[in-house]
């Protein structure tokens, strides 16, 4: 897969490396693009974008393992951070909701880059970590593409301020908008196109219709799409007018 002339020009070249996702694994390429993940009461997110980049800048050799339940039953990634999980995960606590993203592995400090051009539609607190883990608020970016709204959760406060970015900023795929928190991980949900915040998924109520599985829709991403890697520096990408 190639970048177009408008990224180039933007700058990316040089500053960071770009290979495609699964270039640093054929062996895991493999496994990723023999996984479907089991079919569950919620429609699959599309996954149409010729050129996306994976949303994490991560040295992290595991990055690209997307927690998903399989078709044939086996657990890829920590079953925990799979979609339609429980929470509060210790199941020694009563179980109120399930999980309706999927996180991906991170550390802390990682850039977030937006995963095809788009428009920033909301940036609000979305989870609060422990005392225990220091009390940390993060937040969520919500980001209009093409098809769909992409969140990137669980990212710092200052991550557009950082960037010198606001709500209702259009963005170019690759670009950096964020930058993960101290949960170390990147949680992603998929909405359809309109929306401008998150849905909860109570244990024992039906599905909201405006969820969408981002399982598949990741899976593809890291087989098919384009990984950039910790380089120099980032450069400020310009979404294309």
């Amino acid at each position: 897969m190639r970048l177009g002339a408008g990224l180039l020009a933007a700058g990316l070249a040089g500053a960071l490396a770009v290979l495609p996702a699964s270039a640093d694994a054929p062996a895991r390429l493999h496994l990723i693009a023999a996984s479907i993940p089991a079919v569950a009461p919620v429609p699959m997110a599309p996954s149409v974008s010729r050129t996306r980049y994976w949303p994490v800048v991560t040295a992290l050799p595991q990055a690209t393992v997307v927690p998903a339940v399989l078709a044939n039953g086996q657990v890829q990634g920590s079953r925990d951070r799979t979609f339609d999980s429980r929470r509060p995960s210790d199941p020694n606590k009563p179980q109120t909701r399930r999980h309706v993203g999927v996180d991906l592995t991170a550390a802390e400090g990682d850039t977030v880059v937006a995963m095809e051009p788009g428009r920033i539609v909301a940036f609000y607190p979305f989870l609060a970590r422990s005392p225990a883990d220091g009390g940390e608020q993060t937040w969520a970016i919500l980001v209009a593409h093409k098809d769909y709204v992409a969140l990137y959760g669980e990212v710092r406060a200052s991550s557009l301020a950082d960037r010198r970015l606001a709500v209702g900023d259009a963005v170019a795929g690759g670009q950096p908008i964020g930058m993960v928190s101290g949960t170390a991980q990147l949680h992603t949900e998929i909405y359809p196109a309109g929306t401008t915040h998150n849905y909860q998924w109570p244990v024992g109520a039906s599905p909201p219709p405006q969820m969408r599985n981002p399982t598949q829709f990741l899976l593809d991403t890291a087989a098919n799409g384009l990984r950039i890697y910790p380089g120099s520096g980032h450069s400020v990408l310009t979404a294309a007018p």
